[in-house]
């Protein structure tokens, strides 16, 4: 065990401490993690992920008057480090970071609350990712990206969410979200394909997903209540994304999900390819209609 150990919080503008050991939802509503005043502070304004080993990222939710990192308006989900301002409407929040000693007096308390519980599961494991977002920022007008974006994370949020998911990371301009493997859940992961899939014909903004079934190990830390995904499984996720764009498809699926899944009369093999770090080759499938 490191004898490292790291505390993250908000300084308030009131200059109270909001301590952060979890996901931290911002806005007008009272039910946020954190409500914040004003009426040019959206309902649903932001969320702060926590993800990885204490790292915290920053998602706009397409907000009216957008979310600003160190005066800069976001538009793909931001990695916050220590310092950081940000902005939401007139409220200033400064984001911090401490390494404590394991000497410090808070020291056995956070040592006990950083232990990470480690176990493994069959899950479905999706990526999805907007396509060419560099060239979107570059070519739409004013505040029209980030809102775009922040309001494709938030209906994305809401679909995973609704469909009994759970979001695991932001990634920039994407996402990685699981579902454990239980008796509904593949039908909860065939809403959730069929709901992204219509959001996609609107292509606003045009994005592409992929789907794996497998093993993957999942940490845990009591008092941030969010699971960490690692593993080969999830590695190969990952790669996946990109035989997708190589094969030119905004859907792609594993044939370990489609088995899974037992969709086998609904998909047509979109191609077999080797995937970057394995070893063999695969077979990857699209819907059919």
């Amino acid at each position: 065990m490191s004898t490292n150990l790291l505390q993250s919080w908000l300084r308030l503008p009131n200059g109270e401490r909001h301590d952060l050991n979890g996901n931290c939802s911002i806005g007008r509503a009272p039910d946020n993690s954190l409500p914040l005043a004003g009426s040019e502070v959206s309902r649903r304004h932001a969320i702060i992920q926590a993800q990885g080993e204490r790292e915290f990222w920053l998602v706009d939710l397409g907000s009216a008057n957008g979310t600003y990192v160190n005066g800069r308006r976001i538009s793909q989900s931001v990695r916050l480090h220590n310092g950081d301002i940000i902005r939401i409407a007139g409220n200033e929040l400064e984001f911090s970071s401490e390494i404590l000693s394991a000497m410090h007096p808070a020291g056995p308390q956070v040592m006990a609350s950083t232990m990470i519980h480690i176990r493994q599961a069959q899950c479905w494991l999706m990526v999805a990712d907007i396509i060419g977002s560099t060239q979107l920022s570059q070519t739409l007008p004013g505040a029209q990206f980030p809102r775009m974006t922040g309001s494709w994370f938030k209906n994305c949020r809401q679909i995973i969410d609704e469909c009994g998911g759970h979001m695991s990371k932001y990634l920039g301009d994407g996402f990685f979200c699981y579902w454990d493997d239980t008796e509904d859940s593949a039908i909860q992961v065939r809403q959730a394909v069929a709901r992204l899939y219509e959001a996609q014909l609107a292509a606003n903004p045009p994005f592409r997903l992929v789907l794996h079934f497998g093993a993957a190990m999942l940490g845990t830390v009591p008092t941030m209540n969010e699971l960490n995904l690692h593993g080969p499984e999830v590695n190969f996720v990952f790669r996946v994304e990109k035989v997708a764009s190589t094969l030119k498809q905004t859907v792609l699926f594993s044939e370990a999900a489609v088995k899974k899944m037992a969709a086998e009369n609904e998909v047509k093999l979109a191609g077999e390819c080797a995937v970057e770090g394995f070893s063999t080759q695969y077979k990857f499938y699209t819907p059919s209609h």
